[in-house]
């Protein structure tokens, strides 16, 4: 026959040693069966597993039971004459007995189905946490708020967590038609030493009353038969695998420090068994979080490298971006420079030529005395203007070399890297501002005048 666990993956797997350690089944085909048939939803599946255990002891309980066979007639005529005369006289007992027979009959099917499907008839108004809470209020109302942690959650819930936090599980079960369940409850689950060896240890606590309908599961599970009934549920290795394993069993009632004590004795046989899980746990969740480190380090250095080069690349662009600019203005600079010298050059060819001292007209004579200390006497005519002296002073430089002739450049407006003044009173004359005014115009120049020309400052690039 084909193992019905081949085919199921990890996650399949752990869902199925779930759904056996709640359900206590070791038939492995009717609990795949069952998961596959709930799409793997596990409490789906755990529901429907006691619904039909629910309906099966409803229906084994309702069956009316057997009844006494009736012997054949088999007796001579004369007996039959006999026994028809006691039948006559007995009808009337006969007749009241089987009435009351079929009452109790019908009685005894009708409370035995009512108490068991009671539950399935209210499961569908109250989910597990509702339930928990319904028993802690019913517990609290009659015994008073002093009693172990009860868990707030479901049967189910209650497994996970134990099981994820590998903790000692204590279920218990009681029932109000057990005359010792109201002496265990006022003496025992009410004691202040329980509660804190309880609290001490660490140990989660569900409870519940069978005449829920998930208490009344929970009972089928752990087989309880009479009650109070406890059982201590924890993490144990079986074979390759990890289940909910049912590790004591508490039947009957108990005093506070004898259950102590049982207990005690139960965490100690079981406890290194749990601790060795629990190391292993954590020896696994420290290699899981050295590994998170290691990646995050890992992130987090990528991230430094890569905003490391994203820098890198910004200064590299931005570098780049400045050597552009300062190529182009080079390129701008030394535009203007030659068209600089390429005005100067066309001066020496475009300026008037200076007047003999027989021209007609006001001829007025300048005396130059150029930044290095030269001095140069030149005349010029009266309709020319501010603007041409500070030309001849341009191009005097050059009037010696004797340069071609060439046309002034086009788009450039020249710019005079010095100024003319007299010495006494000084008087500065203003290119920018005067340049074209006549030589007639500007009556301090007449009939003759000394000019020093006063260079500005010039930068490295301009000389």
């Amino acid at each position: 026959m084909a193992d019905p666990t081949s085919e199921l993956d990890g996650q399949q797997t752990e869902l199925l040693q779930q759904f056996q350690s709640i359900t206590q089944t070791d038939d492995l085909a009717t609990a795949v069966a069952l998961l596959t048939k709930n799409s793997w939803k596990l409490e789906r599946s755990i529901q429907n597993f006691y619904d039909d255990t629910t309906r099966q002891a409803a229906s084994s309980t309702s069956s009316p039971p057997p009844r006494p066979a009736t012997p054949s007639p088999a007796s001579p005529p004369r007996q039959q004459r006999r026994s028809g005369l006691m039948s006559l006289i007995l009808w009337p007992f006969g007749l009241a007995w089987n009435i009351t027979w079929s009452i109790l009959t019908l009685l005894n099917r009708l409370v035995s189905s009512r108490h068991i499907t009671n539950g399935s008839s209210t499961s569908s108004r109250q989910d597990p946490r509702s339930s928990a809470n319904r028993f802690l209020r019913e517990f609290e109302k009659l015994y008073g708020e002093s009693h172990p942690p009860f868990y707030q959650e479901g049967y189910t819930q209650a497994l996970e967590q134990a099981k994820r936090d590998l903790q000692f599980l204590l279920v218990i079960l009681q029932s109000d038609e057990h005359d010792d369940t109201k002496p265990f409850c006022e003496n025992t689950l009410t004691s202040d030493d329980l509660h804190s060896f309880i609290q001490t240890k660490n140990i989660l606590v569900w409870a519940g009353n069978v005449n829920q309908v998930e208490a009344y599961q929970v009972s089928c599970t752990l087989q309880a038969s009479t009650y109070p009934f406890m059982a201590v549920i924890a993490l144990q290795s079986v074979g390759s695998s990890q289940k909910m394993t049912v590790v004591d069993r508490l039947e009957g009632p108990i005093a506070p420090e004898p259950l102590m004590e049982r207990l005690d004795t139960i965490m100690q046989r079981h406890g290194a068994a749990l601790n060795r899980l629990k190391q292993e746990r954590e020896h696994r969740e420290m290699e899981r979080q050295l590994r998170e480190d290691q990646d995050r380090a890992y992130r987090e250095s990528l991230l430094a490298d890569q905003e490391k080069d994203r820098r890198a690349e910004e200064e590299r662009r931005e570098q780049e971006q400045l050597r552009e600019q300062e190529r182009l203005a080079q390129e701008e600079r030394d535009r203007i420079k030659q068209k600089r010298k390429e005005y100067i050059q066309s001066l020496c060819h475009s300026l008037p030529k200076e007047p003999s001292s027989e021209e007609q007209g006001k001829v007025i004579k300048i005396n130059f005395r150029l930044a290095n200390g030269e001095r140069v006497i030149r005349a010029f005519r009266e309709k020319e203007t501010l603007e041409t002296l500070y030309q001849f002073v341009e191009a005097y430089p050059f009037l010696s070399q004797q340069p071609s002739k060439i046309s002034p450049p086009d788009d450039y407006e020249h710019e005079y890297r010095f100024t003319l003044h007299s010495p006494f009173p000084r008087t500065v004359y203003d290119v920018t501002q005067d340049g074209t005014k006549h030589l007639a115009e500007i009556r301090s120049l007449w009939p003759s005048a000394t000019l020093i020309v006063d260079e500005a400052a010039e930068d490295d690039d301009d000389q």
